[in-house]
Formats: structure tokens, C-alpha cells, sequence
């Protein structure tokens, strides 16, 4: 029987469940148990745009390059009509979890129309405690200690100086 890469399309022949190296990308996958691969996907965007008759390479090059989000679905050529999530794939779902996205917080679940359910208020958000007298100290002590060093410097540049006047003068 021949099969389909499910990467990059190339036609292999291979038995039903046998694991299959392709020879053209070197990708691993098992062989169906039906002939029918998806070899085209329909890309379908959360915006309503769709991109039609993408390869499995394409696929992936647009899901490498952020051309495809994890939010798109997928229509393959094969098998029915349903809009299947892009991470539902394992070979673009890996992609994605490489590229260290996670699938959306409320993949698997269903909204039920006009069901809005229970929401609670977040508790008010705790206000920082008033610095102690100690962490005031701490400051004040921190700034004047910049500008003690800073007042030392300078005098200390300018007895240099005087030091320097009267080993001249001498």
C-alpha cells in the first residue's frame, strides 16, 4: 500500500501499522490502517480568513515563520469536514512546543451558548505595610552616607591641593 509522508507528502509504500521512515525528510511516523493521509489542509484563522490546499511542509514552515497561531484550525483533504485544532496534530502540535507555546487554557472544553456561569469578584489587591522607622533609618542613613563620601572627596581633592601649593612655594 502507499502512504503519504505526513511532512512532506512524499508517497512511500509501506504495510498497514508498519513504522516508516521516510527517505525525502527523515521524519518517523506509522502507517494507517486506511490509505487515506490528509496531504492538504484547509488553514482556517480565528478571524475568519481561511488559506486553502496547504501542504503538511507548508504547514509547518508557516507555524515556524508565526504565520499560523495555536488558535487556527485545520480541515484536512481526507477523512471528514470537521475543524480540527492545529495542536491536535502531534506533528504540529511538536512544532508548537518547541517553539514553547501552549495550547489556549480552555482547549478541550466547550462553551455552552449564553451559559455564563458563576463569577467571583478577585479579593482587592493587599496594600504594601508602611515602612518601619528602621527601614527609614536605613535610607536616610544609605543617602547621607553617598553624600558624606562625596563631601570627603572633594575635601580630600582639596587638600591635595593646598599640599601641593605649599610644596611648590617652598
Amino acid at each position: 500500500m502507499r502512504v503519504a509522508c505526513p511532512d512532506c507528502t512524499t508517497p512511500i509504500e509501506a504495510q498497514p501499522g508498519e513504522e516508516v521512515v521516510c527517505p525525502a525528510c527523515l521524519c518517523s511516523f506509522v502507517a494507517p490502517a486506511t490509505s487515506q493521509v490528509p496531504r492538504r489542509y484547509d488553514v482556517h484563522f480565528p478571524d475568519g480568513s481561511v488559506l486553502r490546499r496547504l501542504s503538511s511542509y507548508a504547514v509547518r514552515e508557516a507555524i515556524y515563520t508565526g504565520a499560523v497561531p495555536i488558535t487556527a484550525r485545520l480541515r484536512p483533504d481526507v477523512g471528514g469536514n470537521d475543524l480540527v485544532p492545529v495542536y491536535a496534530y502531534p506533528w504540529f502540535g511538536q512544532i508548537f512546543a518547541l517553539l514553547g507555546v501552549e495550547p489556549p487554557a480552555h482547549a478541550g472544553t466547550r462553551r455552552i451558548a449564553g451559559w455564563v456561569g458563576v463569577r467571583k469578584a478577585a479579593p482587592p489587591p493587599a496594600l504594601a505595610p508602611a515602612p518601619t522607622t528602621r527601614v527609614r533609618l536605613e535610607k536616610s542613613v544609605s543617602n547621607m552616607s553617598v553624600v558624606l563620601l562625596l563631601a570627603v572627596g572633594i575635601g580630600g581633592f582639596f587638600f591635595l591641593l593646598v599640599l601641593l601649593a605649599v610644596f611648590l612655594a617652598w
